[in-house]
């Protein structure tokens, strides 16, 4: 009887299916592999992207004193902070503006307490700021303050100095020489109603005087929030105040110092 002979088997569908298999998990890796490149590439991107909101990210700093210096690229401008409970006091120096400091705060203190966080301002703001020497205007905003913990002193003052000023018409609300922004400048001017700043500024050897007013305010003294002070010093409801103007300082080296 003759023996087949039997060749040897080929296994080449279950090669292919192995080849095929194997080759399938390299591709899965790969695909992990980018996945997760992917993933590090966004994060890094985003991390990265920090650098073009309104504060660069390590341009803040806080000294001991507890004053903090931010680099706002929004307002193109460095910006002297500090907090202390319920107070927050902030210089904002914009450089399209060398020489013009735009003064913010939300405090309610008397101003008499704000001058520490205030001098802590003028301290760095003195001793590292570039424009400096420059300083030649302190914007102050409005007397009013535009936030609801804020302090009302000056406002308090220019009314009770315009009533007990010769030059002004309590009954009309207008000055007697008809300059309502030359009357107010010259009267915070006469009866210093800013003696805090005075003194701050006197530390560094600086002089300060009210430089301008605008968009003055004129009110009935009975719908002013502080009445019962001013009616403590004879003020009737009836008389009209200036109360709230945009206010302007100048300041110069100390020739005396």
């Amino acid at each position: 009887m003759q023996q087949k002979k039997y060749g040897p088997i080929k296994l080449n569908p279950f090669s292919h299916f192995i080849s095929v298999l194997r080759e399938t998990q390299q591709r899965s890796l790969f695909s992990l592999v980018l996945s997760a490149c992917f993933v590090l590439l966004v994060c890094s991107t985003s991390m990265g992207g920090n650098a073009g909101s309104n504060i660069s990210p390590g341009s803040a700093g806080q000294n001991a004193a507890g004053v903090i210096i931010e680099h706002s690229e929004h307002d193109n401008a460095t910006i002297y902070s500090i907090t202390s409970k319920d107070c927050t006091i902030k210089w904002i120096a914009r450089n399209s503006e060398i020489g013009v400091i735009k003064h913010w705060s939300e405090c309610a203190a008397p101003l008499a307490e704000q001058m520490p966080l205030l001098a802590k301002i003028c301290t760095e703001f003195f001793s590292k700021d570039k424009n400096a020497q420059a300083f030649r205007t302190l914007y102050w905003g409005r007397l009013e303050p535009d936030t609801p913990n804020g302090s009302r002193e000056l406002s308090l003052r220019l009314a009770l100095a315009a009533y007990k000023s010769p030059g002004w018409n309590v009954k009309r609300g207008k000055p007697k020489n008809g300059d309502i922004n030359g009357f107010v400048k010259d009267l915070a001017n006469r009866e210093n109603i800013y003696p805090e700043l005075k003194e701050l500024f006197e530390r560094f050897h600086k002089s300060i005087k009210f430089s301008c007013a605008e968009k003055v305010l004129v009110q009935k003294a009975g719908e002013l929030p502080f009445f019962e002070q001013l009616k403590q010093q004879g003020v009737k409801a009836a008389d009209k105040l200036p109360f709230d103007c945009m206010t302007w300082f100048s300041i110069s080296a100390d020739p005396q110092k």
